[in-house]
């Protein structure tokens, strides 16, 4: 008698995979270019991460920053559906100044040539596998989606596939008697797709708004998401990215689940945006200096810069230039 889709373990289903479980138990995944994160989050494969934080928070650059770091420290290459970021030019161009520093305003004066674009842009679409829709009425399920990155990891390679935002795929929740049910359903099978396949799911999801304290909305939690224990629950890697002060180019990074415990701990960390690099950079203080500190792979030289505190300032209109 047998249960259709459960079986049994036999010894030597896992016998292997013990070996390399205990070989790997302390192994963490891939530094990000940065210290103050790889104290608390490293990028692991056959797991996932939920991202969240108020519109304007930087949840979406800092993403795509600690992706792009992978592609040029390690050659990953990742699946990206961003159409909040927006078409398929913005979300290329967004990467390519990242990558260069140079800006697609033509009035700056760190403005990209077009032989500066021609030399990036095969090497952005070969690490980048961007996805957008052909026909404005196409739908697409998560199911879909990730069953698509397995495929593709199968015929071109693949390290990581990554949704900006949950909101604009096709949520069958009727099909699954409502939403808190859907979850129940939907996440599970994307840690599964994640492990059996090898690869880091990454999801930005939009919260709730929190309460406000002092007039400054308080950051928010996997709890604040729709459907939020059901996320928490699921959820491996579950981490907030939030602007207390719009006025200033400083975000705190939460990690608020870290799983499994070799990817890193529970904690937080502060980086600063920089507008004209489009990256961001740790702060440290050197008496009566601040060090900016780009990221960098973990055995290289720490790629420093320093600036007089006086100078360290940013204007109140800050916010109105930032891509958040």
């Amino acid at each position: 008698m047998a249960i259709e889709g459960f079986e049994i373990t036999k010894a030597s289903d896992v016998d292997l995979k013990l070996r390399k479980y205990r070989d790997n138990y302390n192994t963490k995944g891939q530094y990000l270019g940065f210290a103050d994160i790889d104290k608390h989050y490293s990028m692991m494969l056959g797991t996932c991460t939920d991202w969240t934080g108020f519109p304007m928070s930087g949840k979406t650059q800092v993403l795509m920053e600690l992706l792009m770091n992978t592609s040029k420290y390690y050659g990953w290459k990742h699946l990206v559906y961003f159409p909040d970021v927006g078409n398929n030019v913005e979300i290329i161009a967004d990467l390519i100044h990242k990558k260069t520093g140079k800006s697609f305003n033509p009035d700056s004066h760190n403005a990209i040539t077009d032989a500066e674009i021609a030399n990036e842009i095969n090497w952005i679409t070969h690490h980048f596998k961007i996805l957008t829709k052909s026909n404005v009425k196409a739908k697409m399920t998560p199911f879909q989606f990730w069953d698509f990155a397995v495929e593709l990891k199968k015929s071109e390679g693949l390290e990581t596939a990554c949704i900006d935002s949950w909101k604009d795929l096709s949520h069958p929740y009727n099909e699954f008697g409502g939403y808190a049910t859907y979850l129940e359903v939907v996440l599970p099978y994307r840690n599964q797709i994640a492990e059996d396949n090898n690869l880091h799911l990454h999801t930005i999801i939009h919260p709730k708004l929190t309460e406000k304290v002092q007039g400054k909305r308080l950051a928010p939690t996997p709890y604040d998401l729709k459907g939020g224990s059901e996320w928490f629950n699921s959820g491996k890697c579950m981490v907030t990215v939030h602007r207390e002060d719009i006025t200033t180019n400083q975000v705190q990074i939460f990690f608020n689940k870290i799983k499994p415990r070799s990817c890193g701990s529970v904690g937080d960390c502060v980086l600063h945006f920089d507008l004209d690099k489009f990256v961001y950079y740790q702060n440290e203080l050197k008496g009566n200096y601040i060090e900016k500190i780009y990221a960098s792979p973990k055995d290289a030289p720490m790629n420093k810069q320093q600036v007089n505190t006086s100078l360290n300032r940013f204007q109140s209109n800050f916010e109105n230039d930032l891509p958040f």
